[in-house]
């Protein structure tokens, strides 16, 4: 009957219930708390597994005192376990002291190395004692553990493999092979271990341990150990652990019938264990903090850089969501750098699903436009500081053009386009926007406002007319804004304690929150979803950014490798591509098309618009079965051209330079930068352009579904908004980047609930990391022209000073979006 009931004990994993009854040898060392050889993953590994010690985070201090009445022993030990360069490492010294047996002191050193699925070890036990044979012992313990899944553990020992002998004392070989399942998930434990000694295989014994979390931070566990041969008793053993966060208390009882045998063992460690103290947490998140990044420009030109912040800040968001520990969420409200209207819309939905999880959101306000204050608007309560500056005065686009510019330097540029709406080219080429430029811009601009509208009115429940009212003044103070509802108060940096605490009654202001940093139990590796990024304007070679984070370049190299990778990788389930770039070369965004469709035939591809995916983001992105935009994502602008200056005024005219070109073909002068085009040239250019369109617009058919002709109208370089895409079938649903990763979870046939891991693959470089270039695909590129500079440095460098899109200026046929548009 006592059996019965112990086995019936919930129980969480640390058992190694046969020792009670074993001989007191000296390598047998401390008895632990129920636990297997392919379940233990802590300091304490170095005990029995030297495996186990590959699968601890940060470090570990274990402290453990034992009361043996079998053995008629005391015994106590340190465990020490740490993380290196990819290495656990370990190391124990264990005081064993008993009436029957001398007293020795056993010190441990242990390594391992290997992958969550995979981790080998070693380690080696030196002893001291009075005893002279057991002072000149040695032993040696290598173990493996393999976790090819979520459900399973296997592992595998050899104690004493050196088999020492010292004197009288003889230590054979002792092998121990253990099997661990989760039937159900992470809470629920069974082990099988198999104990036996070299040449003894049937008569070993055997252990079974059963484990469970039966709430957050309180583990049970319970172990039976006995023989197949008379003479091997029945050893049981019962214990309960009761974490916080970064300190652990465990007591273990257990024993024969020839007495009992008691354990405390107590846990430190850096890394954060599931509390029994859980809920209540309040966190804050800067944005400007969050959004900037954090590589420094001379790492960056080394080519050392972190992940884009912007999509680090989605992931911390979504996960901060699912956080059962975290019930609030104090926003700082500076600045959003490298945010525009699609990112924050996403913004805005996360701070959404924040709240629709049950978290209480604020909104601190420091300083913020209406970008800022659009992304605030879902937040449950608003405040501003006495002195917080509004630039809350409606939405407004300035469109440039440096036509005139160009005319008193001398410069005249030839153009070569399709669609009266791929207006990039104007920028330099006419005096004043066009009536097609302004046309499209109004459409995107209303549809702007519309948005923000409609945010402001369900976020904070008043009349539109309210947020116009804020509008007139130009530049409000927060008082006029609290009247008029848009926020809740004005207070002092003192009160925002005591408004944290009205928000979230009874939380815990915590400043080095971070969303899942418990330690996490789970076996195997998680399945993943690649996010493949095509951020800032396309190009043939590698993506990169420069040290200043002035630009940002989406490689095709980089792309089409990352694509491959995730493609090839069994642990990647699904791909999502995210796109937030204006165009560039029509080339390099065919080859981004063609590597996405690629990727689609193997496993499910789905892409993601942020700010803008247009022209040839738009192309690279429509190889995807499914394709989201947010309502803001500007969009579309299906259309090419090619623009080439002539600077024959400008170097000849003025600086009195001469040019006398020789040429042995008709037109083998097309390309000089020096004359403009000749009527012959400007038609060559022209079908030049033609045919790219036609090509483009014949994969928009093929992958959207739609007529040819019905894409033509559409297109011909319109630019529209996510909404408006959308209307007309240019994309299949509005969404942000987690809408897209539900949908390729979906598409991959992935439960809900089952976590995932979302991996970033083909990021950006710096500056010497794009010289060479990515590895299986140089010979697809090489087809791309190599690239030299359109314009001499001088009048290059006074282009970048005024603000134009250096892509511009590059050679070759362009898909890119017609105007570098900014709202505020």
């Amino acid at each position: 009957m006592r059996l019965l009931v112990l086995l019936l004990l919930p129980s969480l994993a640390l058992a190694q219930t046969s020792v009670v009854s074993q001989p007191a040898l000296p390598s047998r060392g401390l008895t632990l708390p129920p636990t297997g050889a392919a379940l233990v993953d802590e300091a304490t590994a170095l005990s029995l597994n030297p495996a186990g010690l590959g699968f601890v985070n940060g470090s570990q201090l274990f402290y453990l005192h034992e009361r043996n009445l079998v053995h008629d022993g005391l015994g106590d030990g340190v465990f020490l376990a740490t993380r290196l360069l990819g290495l656990g490492l370990g190391g124990a010294m264990e005081w064993i002291r008993g009436r029957a047996e001398p007293d020795y002191r056993r010190t441990s050193l242990g390594l391992s190395l290997g992958t969550r699925t995979l981790q080998l070890g070693g380690s080696w036990h030196a002893y001291g004692s009075s005893h002279r044979d057991i002072d000149a012992l040695d032993t040696f313990d290598v173990g493996l553990t393999a976790r090819p899944m979520r459900a399973l553990s296997l592992g595998a020992v050899v104690r004493d493999i050196n088999a020492p002998t010292e004197g009288t004392l003889a230590l054979k070989r002792q092998y121990n092979l253990g099997v661990g399942v989760r039937p159900l998930d992470e809470r629920y434990t069974l082990g099988v271990d198999w104990l036996f000694s070299e040449g003894a295989f049937r008569q070993g014994q055997a252990t079974y341990t059963v484990n469970a979390e039966v709430i957050p931070g309180l583990r049970l566990g319970a172990g039976v150990s006995h023989g197949f041969t008379s003479g091997v008793p029945i050893a049981l053993q019962v214990a309960a652990t009761v974490d916080t966060s970064h300190l652990g208390l465990t007591y273990a009882a257990g024993g024969t019938n020839a007495g009992l045998d008691h354990l405390v063992a107590v846990r430190l460690s850096s890394e954060t264990y599931r509390s029994i103290a859980r809920g209540g947490v309040v966190t804050m998140l800067d944005l400007n903090d969050a959004l900037s990044g954090g590589t420094s420009p001379v790492l960056s030109w080394l080519g050392v850089t972190e992940a884009d912040p912007y999509l680090r800040l989605t992931r911390w968001l979504d996960l901060a969501t699912q956080d059962d520990r975290l019930a609030g969420v104090v926003v700082k409200m500076e600045s959003l750098p490298g945010v525009s209207w699609g990112k924050a819309e996403e913004l805005r939905q996360a701070l959404l699903r924040l709240r629709a999880s049950g978290k209480r959101v604020m909104a601190v306000v420091l300083s913020t436009d209406d970008l800022g204050y659009f992304v605030a608007s879902a937040a449950d309560r608003i405040y501003a500081l006495q002195e917080s500056i509004l630039y809350i005065n409606g939405l407004a686009v300035h469109l440039q053009t440096y036509g005139g510019t160009m005319e008193k330097l001398g410069v005249h540029w030839d153009v070569a386009r399709v669609g009266r709406f791929k207006t990039a080219p104007e920028q330099l080429s006419r005096t004043e926007p066009s009536d097609a430029s302004l046309e499209s811009t109004n459409a995107y601009l209303d549809t702007e406002v519309a948005v923000y509208e409609k945010a402001v009115q369900e976020g904070r429940k008043v009349p539109v007319e309210r947020l116009h009212a804020l509008w007139a003044l130009g530049l409000p103070h927060p008082k006029r804004a609290v009247e008029l509802g848009l926020m809740d108060a004005i207070i002092s940096s003192t009160e925002l304690d005591k408004k944290v605490a009205e928000l979230v009654p009874g939380g815990r202001f915590s400043t080095t929150y971070a969303p899942r940093d418990e330690r996490d139990g789970r076996w195997g590796r998680r399945r993943r979803i690649a996010v493949v990024p095509v951020l800032g304007d396309i190009i043939g070679g590698r993506s990169r950014e420069d040290p200043l984070g002035f630009s940002r370049l989406a490689g095709a190299e980089t792309v089409i490798r990352a694509l491959e990778q995730a493609q090839s990788d069994p642990s990647v389930a699904a791909i999502v591509v995210r796109v937030d770039s204006g165009g560039g070369e029509v080339l390099a965004s065919h080859l981004m098309y063609e590597a996405v469709m690629e990727a689609a035939k193997h496993k499910p591809v789905v892409a993601s618009m942020g700010d803008m995916a247009a022209s040839g983001g738009y192309y690279a992105a429509i190889g995807a079965h499914e394709v989201f935009a947010l309502p803001t994502t500007l969009t579309g602008s299906i259309g090419v051209f090619y623009i080439k200056p002539a600077v024959e005024g400008l170097l000849g005219g003025m600086l009195g330079v001469h040019q006398e070109s020789l040429t042995r073909a008709p037109l083998a002068d097309i390309l000089d930068v020096w004359r403009p085009w000749t009527p012959e040239e400007q038609e060559a250019a022209q079908a030049w352009a033609d045919a790219s369109y036609d090509s483009f617009i014949t994969e928009v058919a093929l992958r959207r579904r739609m007529d040819k002709a019905k894409v033509d109208e559409v297109a011909r370089g319109r630019v529209w908004s996510g909404q408006d895409a959308l209307a007309r079938g240019l994309v299949d649903k509005l969404g942000g980047l987690l809408e897209a990763v539900d949908s390729a979870r979906m598409r991959a046939g992935i439960p809900p609930d089952e976590e995932l891991d979302l991996v970033v693959m083909g990021e950006a470089r710096g500056f010497f990391t794009a010289l060479s270039g990515e590895p299986g695909v140089r010979a697809a590129l090489s087809l791309l022209p190599a690239q030299e500079p359109a314009l001499p440095e001088s009048l290059r460098a006074l282009a970048r000073s005024a603000g134009l899109n250096l892509m511009l200026l590059q050679p070759g046929v362009k898909a890119m979006l017609p105007f570098q548009i900014t709202v505020r």
